[in-house]
């Protein structure tokens, strides 16, 4: 069974990876690069990690390095995070887990007491102080995680 040329270009199409993001009026510079058969390896493994072309991989991350933005495809490999990078995250988010967890601890003894005696005290105003104290911290990690990601 003989493939009609359409479905040829649709697999060639999905072998290759998916088109970056296009535009109207459509773009009219062109940047040549001549790159090593071990250098265009690396370009067209990073691009199939996240469904682009190499070419459209190259000038995403060219675009997103020269102006200090996230590509627009929103989908660029981040694994380039240097490891300090990571650890650093990595113990934000560790003592946002620590603090949530002493936060919802402190929490349901308050509201226990709440049920008890009826009505609240400095107890549970200060855990509800402490929990808006930890959602701040939450935000925080999860920005830094977008600065990241941009």
């Amino acid at each position: 069974m003989h493939d009609t040329d359409e479905q040829s270009v649709d697999r060639s199409r999905a072998e290759r990876g998916g088109d970056r993001r296009h535009q109207f009026p459509g773009r009219t510079k062109q940047v040549f690069v001549r790159l090593s058969p071990t250098e265009y390896d690396h370009i067209a493994a990073a691009a199939a990690r996240v469904d682009l072309t190499p070419t459209g991989y190259v000038a995403e991350t060219a675009l997103a390095a020269a102006t200090g933005t996230a590509p627009s495809s929103g989908q660029m490999d981040t694994s380039g995070a240097t490891r300090a990078e990571l650890a650093r995250l990595q113990r934000e988010l560790f003592a946002v887990r620590t603090a949530v967890t002493r936060v919802g601890t402190n929490l349901n003894q308050a509201v226990a007491t709440l049920h008890s005696i009826g009505h609240p005290t400095d107890r549970l105003r200060s855990a509800v102080v402490r929990c808006d104290e930890v959602l701040q911290a939450v935000d925080a990690a999860v920005a830094a995680i977008d600065r990241r990601l941009r």
